[in-house]
């Protein structure tokens, strides 16, 4: 039996040679390092994959790439930016690379930045009737048992989308009358335990809007062909033009007020303030919003949405972009298992993941206080829709 030859690239970061086959007989490397025989350039139209440079101009034709951009500007909701006002380039300092006198002010400043941001909120709390208190504690998780069960993620995935939906129905957003827009839907679990709340309460079908830039198999989509009002939208958030939205279901026949309630589970980063871009700039504003927000090392300057909160609370512009990265100490495991991140000396485990707790709520609230801005200011603008402008039904929830 011939032997298979196999790939001598090595692998410095996983420790290991390559085990692909070769590309070729009497070669020494496989089709993705054969770069030291064959000439491997990035596609220009999509620089994830690699091409034969000899072969450059036939793969330009059919690159799926500009096949699917192509499509993407046929989309009647693509809209290049809409939900970025500024795409301004900024030099990031990464946490990793600063001082450890940088990372020492830090570290003072953010417990400070959080004990302000808290009385900020319960001052908000209370014009709104909510309890507030011990809300240092309730924000903090500080009295509730981390969960020893493990589960897996898709049994995770069921009970947060069950969780989310439970509360949008203890605040009347679970209603057939709704526009429910779901951002970064991935396969749509959450627009699915939706709708089948809808089947339990009066089996009644809603219009689900679904947006996605990347491709999903398996999506729940499947489930809801019966609904011609299920739409997915292929595109990045901040190309989503939600404005359009009404003209499209009046052309498909849907002559009903239409009442937007926004809704997503797990953003990353910038992702949710692209969300509440998209839809606090509506002239119809929604009646209510439902956010899980995830990590938020994502975020920058450019997407967030109360810079001058965080100028309240006294975190200087210069360590801004620094606590956004701080956030997600919160999820990233113990130090030891950190290598890019050297703080042994400075902060226990504990304490690092208590700072980045503390700043993924400073986060959260400023975008609370922000909805929460942006609704007084429409319900003066726009009296007549006065009623549907209750605080209380927009929720960003502040735990993990």
């Amino acid at each position: 039996m011939q032997q298979i030859e196999r790939c001598q690239f090595y692998n410095v970061k996983k420790n290991r040679p390559c085990n692909m086959e070769v590309y070729k007989t009497g070669g020494q490397y496989c089709v993705f390092h054969g770069q030291q025989e064959i000439d491997w350039v990035e596609c220009p139209l999509d620089p994830s994959h690699k091409v034969k440079k000899i072969k450059m101009e036939k793969h330009l034709k059919i690159c799926n790439k500009k096949k699917l951009e192509e499509e993407l500007k046929l989309n009647p909701f693509f809209k290049e930016k809409i939900n970025l006002e500024e795409d301004v380039q900024q030099i990031k300092v990464k946490l990793q690379a600063i001082s450890k006198d940088q990372l020492n002010e830090l570290i003072d400043l953010i417990p400070k930045a959080y004990k302000k941001a808290i009385e900020i909120y319960q001052e908000y709390l209370g014009k709104i009737g909510e309890q507030s208190d011990n809300c240092y504690s309730y924000i903090l998780d500080e009295n509730i048992e981390e969960a020893q069960q493990k589960i897996s993620d898709k049994e995770k995935d069921l009970q947060q989308v069950e969780l989310l939906t439970e509360i949008m129905d203890q605040y009347n957003l679970i209603n057939k009358e709704m526009a429910y827009i779901e951002y970064g839907a991935g396969k749509g679990r959450f627009s699915h335990q939706i709708a089948e709340k809808l089947k339990e309460k009066d089996n009644s079908m809603a219009i689900h809007v679904l947006i996605e830039r990347e491709p999903r198999k398996l999506k729940y989509d499947r489930f809801h062909r019966d609904n011609k009002y299920f739409i997915r939208c292929k595109m990045d958030i901040r190309d989503f033009n939600l404005k359009i939205l009404e003209q499209q279901l009046k052309d498909q026949g849907y002559d009903k007020e239409i009442k937007y309630v926004g809704v997503c589970k797990h953003m990353c980063g910038g992702a949710s303030d692209l969300t509440l871009n998209s839809l606090l700039t509506q002239e119809r504003f929604p009646v209510g919003m439902t956010i899980a927000t995830c990590c938020h090392h994502l975020c920058d300057k450019n997407t967030y949405k109360n810079l001058a909160f965080l100028n309240l609370i006294n975190v200087p512009e210069q360590l801004i972009d620094l606590l956004f990265q701080t956030s997600s100490w919160y999820v990233s495991g113990p130090i030891n298992l950190q290598k890019k991140i050297k703080t042994e000396d400075e902060i226990s485990s504990e304490q690092r993941k208590t700072l980045g707790k503390m700043a993924k709520r400073i986060i959260d609230i400023g975008r609370v206080l922000y909805i929460n801005q942006v609704t007084q200011l429409k319900a003066i603008l726009k009296k007549y829709c006065e009623q549907w402008l209750s605080p209380e039904n927009f929720i960003i929830l502040l735990y993990k």
